[in-house]
């Protein structure tokens, strides 16, 4: 009976302190990222704007950060590339820092656990 109870402790605490993998997260942000600034970016160029105001303005100011960025369609795909590697770096550190933080954690427990069973000896 015991056996079965440490095996359900073990997969409760194994889906709590599931590792993520960076390169899955990585290419996730990055594709999720740069598929929300080249549909923002492709929206404004359908839609269009009345004749005297300049079609994506507010967007346009991520050239800044984005050299070579514009509201068109070549500027949708070279902002999506950028997107890209932003969200992809931005990935590969959460779930390096996620899984960085969950052994530190369980490192944690295992020595306060250790210490509370040496205390009570």
């Amino acid at each position: 009976m015991t056996n079965k109870s440490d095996s359900a402790d073990k997969a409760i605490l194994m889906a709590a302190f599931a590792r993520m993998d960076p390169v899955a997260l990585a290419v996730a942000l990055g594709s999720i990222w740069a598929l929300i600034l080249m549909a923002a970016t492709f929206a404004l160029l359908i839609k269009g704007a009345p004749p005297e105001w300049e079609i994506g303005g507010h967007l346009e100011l991520l050239g800044i950060y984005l050299p070579g960025y514009r509201v068109s369609w070549s500027g949708g795909l070279l902002g999506g590339f950028y997107m890209w590697l932003i969200g992809a770096v931005v990935g590969y550190i959460l779930a390096i820092l996620w899984n960085l933080t969950h052994y530190l954690y369980i490192v944690m427990i295992v020595v306060r656990s250790a210490w509370w069973r040496m205390m009570a000896e």
